[in-house]
């Protein structure tokens, strides 16, 4: 998937130290179920995501963001399908946050996902507290589903997650069409 600024493409061997730069940071897992991750689990993440399955349900599946002008690994996006829904999540290294890639990436994942699967919504759940996620959501012509207030327990602490949702037909009717691919 190609957008202006990045790539969304599989995961190499390579891959693992730029994965590893990002992942490893304290601020990027804030939000995360996860710690910051070793070394040796970002080889194991590059490994396990190097050929996704889109077609699997309640399997995640991720993509490298990779930004076209130096060909620079700079996050990564996710998926997995929920029987008729897929949610999805991105995460972009901190040196590149605020610049609408983040945006651009999750972008082309929710088209992607419109226009190649038989999916009717896509969505996201974030913490409460990450007003960069929900900005990020909102944008991308997400609404918070009114009915959907998690409170759960992550990192030793309760939190309290949203979720954010946008119908194929919505997403079709701000963008006017999909752009297949294959």
């Amino acid at each position: 998937m190609e957008g202006q600024k990045i790539l969304l493409q599989n995961f190499n061997e390579s891959d693992a130290g730029a994965v590893f730069a990002y992942r490893s940071l304290p601020e990027v897992a804030k939000y995360q179920y996860w710690e910051p991750i070793t070394k040796e689990e970002a080889r194991l993440f590059v490994n396990d995501y190097s050929h996704p399955r889109f077609d699997v349900s309640f399997k995640w599946n991720a993509l490298a963001i990779i930004l076209k002008e130096n060909n620079e690994l700079i996050g990564d996006c996710s998926l997995r399908l929920v029987i008729d829904k897929v949610e999805v999540g991105c995460i972009i290294a901190p040196k590149y946050q605020r610049q609408g890639l983040a945006k651009e990436a999750l972008g082309q994942l929710i088209n992607y996902c419109f226009a190649n699967m038989a999916i009717d919504e896509v969505y996201g759940i974030t913490d409460s507290k990450n007003t960069a996620s929900i900005r990020l959501m909102e944008s991308l012509y997400m609404l918070k589903v009114p009915d959907f207030e998690e409170k759960v327990e992550c990192k030793d602490c309760l939190c309290v997650e949203y979720k954010y949702a946008v119908k194929k037909s919505d997403w079709k009717r701000q963008l006017g069409g999909f752009d297949r691919e294959t």
